[in-house]
């Protein structure tokens, strides 16, 4: 067995979104890659008792997710969660699986040589010290780990009252992403997932349903994505970041997208693109532009219609 690094919630290296969730765990035991943590993270939940056609979707989604930069994120439970493992390990990717044990007890037994697998190649996580078994209450508490490292969560089945709808509720209360995945409508695996259509999640066909709400595009064949660190992000810069693209956006329409402050914008710049000598240039010029408009508009507010004829000319001399 590997060693067991353990991450206090104090320190640098641990996951800086699982910082900002509601009850985040005082210390993360880990075995494989701690760094991944703090990578491009999707979860993927879902049954234990998953139909064909559900594995094959979980799988799938969670192979070219990976091809396409992102981070799987799931609990090693048998169905869906093994499924997302196994196509993220299929695909070259990372995938990090969440323990409701300590990290030397796997569960299922059955999934040993899958976790061995991806310790190898991503990590596997547990709040939960060496030697502590599974029980019932464990696990969910484990769910709100599963969500609270990514920026997203894809459920592909599962019954309503079902431990994968507790994370993407999790999900849904952190103000994170919640994408599912529709089925069969007369069986009891598809409840959840259409229960969270009609509360507004992401509906997924492929993918592109879930790479343009980060408004990202597939890779195309042999393309490899950019690695982005978002772990010193706030929510709020993760959010204006999602919505850059290299198309050009007004300052209005990233507002209006993200429901954000300029000030926001402004930060979320600064840490994309001041470290370059064009970034630098965006960014004071950003800064000028909205301290311009702010005294413009102060100057709007306490204007009479008189005072409002020589406006024009005051600008003109201003600019």
């Amino acid at each position: 067995m590997a060693d067991i690094q353990i991450l206090k919630v104090s320190e640098d290296i641990y996951p800086e979104l699982l910082k900002k969730i509601y009850d985040p765990p005082e210390q993360l035991y880990v075995r494989g890659d701690a760094r991944i943590l703090s990578s491009r993270c999707i979860a993927m939940v879902g049954t234990r008792k998953a139909t064909n056609y559900g594995k094959e979707s979980a799988k799938r989604l969670a192979y070219e997710l990976s091809k396409n930069g992102f981070t799987i994120v799931s609990g090693l439970a048998e169905g869906i969660d093994t499924e997302a493992h196994k196509g993220a390990l299929e695909a070259g990717g990372k995938t990090i699986a969440v323990f409701g044990c300590g990290i030397d007890q796997i569960f299922p037994s059955e999934n040993r040589k899958l976790s061995e697998k991806i310790e190898n190649s991503g990590a596997l996580i547990s709040e939960y010290g060496p030697g502590i078994p599974a029980a019932k209450w464990t696990f969910p508490r484990r769910n709100r780990i599963i969500s609270g490292l990514s920026v997203g969560t894809v459920m592909v089945e599962g019954h309503w009252e079902s431990g994968a709808m507790i994370t993407a509720k999790l999900a849904l209360e952190e103000g994170r992403e919640v994408f599912a995945v529709p089925g069969n409508i007369e069986i009891d695996q598809t409840k959840g997932p259409h229960w969270l259509i009609k509360q507004g999640a992401k509906l997924v066909e492929n993918i592109d349903d879930i790479l343009e709400e980060f408004n990202m595009k597939r890779l195309s064949d042999g393309e490899k994505p950019r690695k982005i660190d978002h772990s010193q992000l706030s929510m709020d810069e993760l959010k204006v970041v999602s919505l850059l693209s290299s198309e050009p956006k007004h300052i209005d329409e990233i507002s209006a997208l993200g429901k954000l402050s300029a000030r926001i914008i402004v930060d979320a710049g600064n840490k994309r693109c001041r470290k370059t000598a064009s970034g630098k240039i965006f960014y004071y010029l950003l800064r000028a532009f909205l301290s311009f408009s702010v005294a413009v508009l102060a100057i709007l507010e306490t204007c009479d219609s008189e005072s409002l004829i020589s406006l024009p000319i005051s600008l003109n001399v201003l600019s």
